[in-house]
């Protein structure tokens, strides 16, 4: 255990128009020969075009635009020979997806093998090739931490080391404008959760030693998490059914942004760790399946946390929160479900397929994420596999 909190954020920018500051950013910090990974979406809509032209003569830039929505590690591994080293920074543009590609791409560019090589906590070596990030989603927040996120055998996991954390971020909300509702949602969700399970986290105090800043919720931590959660709260559904509305898309952007980072410093817990090996087991987006894993995660987490809980419940009612007599820990959970039935979420793994007879192999896919349940508030014990049971 440790009483020492490390806080350790890469430079950011943030804010309508931040985009036009990338080359700057870029010339500061001597790149000029840049790999561009993003996806074909991002390349249909025009926003590859847009970056394009904001370098065009002043960087050497190639472009990736294959990156898949879920990519598995053996989509990065095949990259490699393609594109060799011969880089100054790679930029991650899109959503997650993208940027874990890049995040995960740089670290066998650098340092050869392939992703499996480097599973989990602290497996790189040694620096990579920098990653630079525009998100163009408010989701993962992958632009402010130090994991990428990849599906290997059939599990969701990842591999996180502080060599990856991006050198820096480009957060415009402009580019979240055309976002179509559906895509709005599945990446909102992801960044609430992780507003949610940041706030959660087991105490740093109670958390041993990591190579990762995944040390437990701490007082940096919390409060960004709590703005992150307020201010998703307050814009998410205004985000989905009105996608023009710039103060949504402006909360929604920072939401994320800020959830990221809180997390990158606390961890997070039994959602998402449920999640992502139901997103090994299903073919479903990462939002959906943590919608669909809610109910058993903060059900099995509600005793430990029934003071965050409360909290949580306040914060729901806007900036001067609920008449606390009208909030209760439960209020908390039984809201994220009715947010869930209101978006048209599925509330359990069965809606996406699974059957009870599928709860042990849930159950052994979860044990393996130990990146996120060794902050789970609770500890993981014998009466899980009954919530799972359950909850499918």
């Amino acid at each position: 255990m440790s009483e020492i909190i490390t806080f350790s954020p890469s430079a950011s920018l943030f804010g309508f128009g931040a985009l036009k500051k990338l080359p700057d950013e870029l010339e500061s910090r001597g790149f000029k020969r840049v790999l561009i990974i993003t996806d074909p979406q991002i390349a249909r809509v025009g926003i590859l075009q847009k970056v394009l032209d904001l370098l065009k003569g002043s960087f050497d830039v190639e472009v990736f635009d294959g990156a898949p929505t879920e990519p598995h590690s053996s989509d990065v591994d095949k990259q490699k020979q393609r594109f060799g080293s011969d880089f100054d920074a790679l930029l991650g543009l899109g959503g997650g997806s993208s940027m874990d590609f890049a995040k995960a791409l740089t670290i066998i560019m650098t340092h050869g093998g392939s992703l499996g090589d480097y599973l989990e906590e602290g497996s790189v070596p040694g620096p990579v090739l920098p990653v630079v990030c525009v998100p163009t989603t408010s989701g993962t927040g992958s632009q402010n931490t130090q994991t990428t996120v990849f599906t290997i055998e059939g599990v969701k996991r990842g591999a996180s080391s502080e060599h990856i954390r991006p050198v820096v971020s480009i957060v415009d909300p402009e580019l979240t404008m055309g976002l179509p509702p559906v895509v709005t949602r599945d990446s909102g969700y992801d960044a609430l959760m992780h507003a949610c399970e940041s706030f959660l986290a087991r105490p740093f105090s109670q958390v041993p030693e990591r190579p990762i800043l995944y040390q437990g919720s701490n007082p940096f931590s919390q409060g960004l998490a709590l703005e992150a959660f307020r201010s998703i709260w307050g814009s998410y559904r205004t985000a989905i059914s009105d996608g023009s509305n710039r103060e949504a898309r402006m909360g929604m952007s920072l939401g994320s942004h800020l959830a990221g980072l809180a997390f990158s410093h606390s961890g997070l817990g039994l959602v998402h760790a449920l999640a992502s090996s139901l997103g090994g087991m299903v073919d479903a987006p990462h939002g959906v399946c943590l919608a669909a894993c809610t109910n058993i995660g903060l059900s099995y987490n509600l005793k430990t946390c029934e003071k965050k809980y409360f909290t949580l419940a306040n914060y729901m009612g806007g900036d001067d929160g609920l008449d606390s007599s009208q909030t209760s820990p439960q209020s908390f959970l039984d809201n994220m479900l009715g947010l869930i039935s209101d978006l048209g979420f599925p509330s359990r793994p069965s809606e996406l397929g699974l059957k009870t007879e599928d709860a042990p192999t849930l159950l052994k896919n979860t044990l393996v994420q130990t990146r996120r349940i060794k902050t789970n508030p609770r500890p993981l014990d014998d009466e899980l596999l009954s919530y799972i049971e359950r909850g499918i």
